[in-house]
């Protein structure tokens, strides 16, 4: 199993390399990050940013919001009691 914090900070690194400036909140249970989505950010790169999200978080969306902006989110279980998708 790979550890939270190294797979949340691949997830804040990749937003950060897009042009995002995520913001990570830590709990007993999770670490959650969030980022406004860039304007200019291409269809390859999201599909990219996609597919690290599938493979490192256990939980992700995309929230649009009123004003237009979006916020990509994401978390990943702390507590090695939750599923972690068939990794031993």
């Amino acid at each position: 199993m790979k550890s939270p914090t190294l797979q949340a900070t691949a997830i804040a690194s990749m937003l950060t390399a897009l042009g995002a400036t995520p913001v990570k909140d830590e709990t007993q249970a999770c670490v959650r990050i969030e980022a406004e989505v860039p304007p200019t950010l291409g269809e390859a790169a999201l599909v990219d940013l996609l597919h690290l999200l599938l493979r490192a978080s256990d939980r992700f969306g995309h929230s649009l919001q009123k004003d237009g902006t979006s916020v990509i989110w994401a978390e990943v279980d702390t507590d090695d009691t939750q599923d972690h998708r068939g990794e031993s």
